[in-house]
């Protein structure tokens, strides 16, 4: 009885592992959502400009201290009235100083001034 309950728990520790794993895999490169049809030149100034600008509102909104390092995917998503959504997967230093993986989404107007310009959403990758 002891071993087939040993066995067992190592067969769901083993599961759980790969499960892990795979999870890990799909969310180190993520995929744009659906609607984001536009590849963006990730080394363009513009773009660095939008990684800055997500890490900076998101470092303000939770008092955390953190630096945009680098834009690794961005795609862009037409938004009406000469906006876009601009979807990226970034990286920045965190709160430990170690670097993290991000996924963000920013609404804006290209050649516009900051006040128009919106963080939707920021979360980790990992």
């Amino acid at each position: 009885m002891k071993q087939s309950a040993v066995a067992a728990a190592q067969a769901l520790l083993i599961a759980l592992a790969i499960a892990a794993l795979a999870m890990v895999v799909v969310t180190a490169d993520p995929a744009p959502p659906p609607g984001y049809t536009k590849q963006e030149d990730v080394g363009s100034d513009f773009i660095k400009q939008v990684g800055k600008f997500a890490v900076t509102v998101y470092k303000m909104a939770h008092m955390i201290p953190m630096s945009y390092l680098r834009t690794l995917q961005c795609w862009s998503s037409p938004a009406g009235g000469g906006a876009n959504n601009y979807w990226m997967v970034l990286t920045a230093t965190n709160w430990t100083g170690t670097a993290g993986s991000y996924v963000s989404t920013v609404w804006g107007i290209p050649g516009s001034e900051s006040r128009t310009w919106k963080l939707l959403t920021f979360n980790g990758t990992m």
